[in-house]
């Protein structure tokens, strides 16, 4: 692959995670200020959009090895490898408290619903939102339409915290 196709692959990859992610980051909220089918269904299923978040993000990773070995590793920036590797990190965590509790154990050190996890998933919107937002007037349809996607999923948490603030508190999985 050369530069090009590997920078399509990192946008189309960092694209794809973030949709999966919005289904997580607004499944509880969206539940509670309109309950419906899609949103019951979107909640009920939250552990396994961590999970896609994190296999997604995985092929995410595997593009940017690809793109340094191309471009040469000498391009790559500490003050970028970083927050990523953080951001890695967290999304790696979440992961494995969701397969936890998708496997029934009661040990996962992060609860649905619990502050840790919602600070972790409240960072994860911040890397992204500070990716697409800023470029939401840039003119590129693509910027503009992940960037009030990113600004909608915001509204919508803080709406449901408003709103519910015991029921996002202490919601744990909708029943299977």
């Amino acid at each position: 692959m050369n530069e090009a196709t590997l920078r399509m692959v990192l946008h189309l990859t960092a694209r794809m995670t973030f949709v999966v992610f919005v289904g997580a980051y607004i499944g509880n909220a969206l539940r509670d200020l309109w309950p419906g089918v899609f949103s019951a269904w979107l909640a009920r299923r939250r552990d396994w959009f961590i999970v896609g978040i994190a296999a997604s993000h995985t092929l995410h990773l595997a593009a940017i090895v690809a793109y340094y070995q191309v471009v040469g590793w000498s391009h790559l920036r500490f003050l970028r490898v970083l927050p990523g590797g953080l951001t890695y990190l967290v999304i790696y965590a979440l992961a494995v408290a969701a397969i936890l509790r998708l496997s029934g154990r009661k040990e996962a050190f992060y609860r649905t619903g619990s502050g840790s996890e919602s600070f972790v998933l409240n960072l994860i919107w911040f890397v992204f939102a500070s990716a697409f937002v800023p470029r939401i007037v840039s003119g590129w349809p693509a910027y503009s339409f992940f960037g009030v996607l990113a600004l909608v999923a915001l509204t919508i948490r803080i709406a449901g915290r408003v709103r519910h603030p015991q029921t996002m508190a202490t919601s744990g999985q909708v029943p299977r």
